[in-house]
C-alpha cells in the first residue's frame, strides 16, 4: 500500500514577493476504526476481533484517565501521550492560576522505533 498526495500550493510569508510555491499533502485518507484495527490484529493473533475490541475500548478509557492525573503514557515501541495546556500570558508567575489555561491538548510524540519505520518507508504515489 503506498501513501497518496498531491501537489498542494502555499503562500509563504516570509517570500515578499507572494509567490505560491508547493509541497507535498497527504490525501485521501481513510479512517481506521476499532473494527478494522482488531481484524487486522486478530489476523497476527490468537486473540478474537471482539476481545480485542473490548481492549481498545478500554484503552480508550483509561489514556485520557491517566493523563489528567498527571502521567505520560508510554506504549513502546509506539511513543507517548502527554498533554500540553493553552494557556493565557501573564506579566508575573504570580498571576498563573488554574483559570489561565484555555485549553488542554493531548499530544503524542512517535518513539524512534516507528518513526525510523515511517520513514523508512517510501511507496508514495502522486494523485
Amino acid at each position: 500500500m503506498a501513501i497518496k498526495f498531491k501537489a498542494t500550493p502555499v503562500k509563504s510569508y516570509l517570500d515578499q514577493s507572494g509567490n505560491r510555491k508547493y509541497i507535498a499533502r497527504p490525501v485521501k485518507r481513510e479512517k481506521a476504526d476499532f473494527k478494522v484495527i482488531s481484524d487486522m490484529i486478530s489476523d497476527r493473533s490468537t486473540l478474537s476481533s471482539t476481545d480485542i475490541i473490548a481492549v481498545l475500548y478500554a484503552f480508550s478509557e483509561v489514556v485520557p484517565e491517566l493523563l489528567l492525573d498527571n502521567f505520560t503514557v508510554h506504549l513502546p515501541p509506539l511513543g507517548i501521550f502527554s498533554i500540553s495546556f493553552k494557556s493565557t500570558v501573564h506579566e508575573t508567575a504570580a498571576e498563573v492560576r488554574a483559570g489561565s489555561i484555555t485549553e488542554i491538548r493531548m499530544q503524542f510524540r512517535p518513539d524512534k522505533e516507528i518513526s525510523r519505520r515511517l520513514n523508512a518507508q517510501k511507496e508514495l504515489k502522486k494523485v
